[in-house]
């Protein structure tokens, strides 16, 4: 597999991709000049529109070639029953959760170290998306419409579970809160690690938190960086322990809309039950077509494979901590 680039990690499509370095647009936000002022526009996606492929990138492949090697587009004869829409089987299934006991403290920053295999999102498509994400949310209309508005309850768009159900799951949830502080920004300058692996507990992409809250954009950096990979046609299925507020968001603000159509999103199972009941007959992975006997608990086998290195990891430069837990998700299987 060639090195890739420690400018730009996985990202964006390579020159192996069928895609030409310099026709790839870089991560960022477009500002507009005259000849007086200077002034930025309105922030827009900072991901271009994926890349047109026959199959999923050289990286994911490496990665799991379960997950992403083989023919495609998928024949789903493995998992359908007979009265299955197979357009609803996702042709593969990941998973994404944060972990609040892998900080950093606030100290100087040292020189940045690479791994050529990196498996961290940059931190500018972080913070470009989370500017994106809020100016979004800042403008206070929805994207899109409310269907069904009749009565205090109602669905918001093609949502299958009703807005009380949806109040009721983010009000017993911490990750639903984003203003609830898991850790203190004041004595930590990375608060977290938020990580996406495939059902085979393989580490795809993982970005390195610094706010206080386990805050939404991360999860859209995620998910935009691995479409980025993957064919047009191609469907995934999301496990998330808030999978319904994500969907919510998406549906309601318009995140991710160039994909919605092709997300399946659930629940992990160990976060399922303490959901509302309407919401665990929509979204656990047991109900949903494709996913089998996946139940989303991949991240927290990696968290526990990487619990051994929380002391060293708390007082260690950032460049050196990301460093190590580069070489350590490519030489270490969960």
């Amino acid at each position: 597999l060639p090195l890739q680039s420690p400018r730009t990690p996985h990202c964006h499509p390579t020159a192996e991709d069928n895609s030409d370095d310099d026709d790839i647009p870089v991560a960022g936000f477009k500002r507009g000049r005259d000849e007086e002022n200077i002034e930025e526009s309105e922030p827009s996606n900072p991901f271009p529109d994926p890349t047109a492929r026959v199959r999923p990138s050289d990286y994911l492949r490496a990665q799991c070639p379960l997950c992403f090697g083989g023919e495609f587009p998928r024949s789903h004869t493995d998992y359908e029953r007979p009265d299955d829409d197979h357009t609803l089987s996702p042709d593969t299934i990941v998973c994404i959760d944060a972990c609040f006991t892998q900080k950093r403290n606030r100290q100087a920053r040292d020189l940045p170290r690479t791994h050529p295999r990196t498996v961290f999102i940059p931190e500018q498509d972080a913070e470009a998306m989370e500017r994106y994400v809020d100016f979004i949310r800042s403008k206070k209309i929805p994207a899109k419409k409310r269907t069904n508005t009749e009565g205090p309850d109602h669905f918001e768009g093609s949502l299958r579970v009703p807005k009380s159900v949806l109040d009721g799951c983010e009000a017993g949830f911490t990750a639903a809160d984003s203003r609830r502080e898991k850790a203190s920004t004041q004595f930590f300058d990375d608060t977290a690690l938020m990580a996406l692996l495939c059902r085979h507990d393989v580490v795809l992409f993982i970005a390195n938190m610094r706010s206080a809250g386990e805050k939404q954009h991360y999860v859209m950096v995620l998910v935009e960086t691995l479409f980025q990979h993957l064919p047009l046609p191609y469907r995934m299925g999301l496990l998330y322990d808030i999978g319904c507020q994500t969907e919510h968001s998406c549906i309601k603000w318009g995140f991710l809309d160039r994909y919605i159509e092709r997300l399946t999103f659930g629940i992990s199972v160990f976060h399922a039950f303490g959901h509302q009941w309407v919401c665990q007959i929509i979204y656990h992975p047991c109900k949903r077509i494709g996913f089998g006997l996946s139940d989303g608990e991949g991240c927290e086998h990696f968290w526990h494979s990487i619990s051994r290195l929380i002391a060293y990891l708390w007082v260690c430069g950032v460049g050196q901590s990301i460093l190590l837990l580069a070489q350590y998700t490519n030489n270490t299987p969960v």
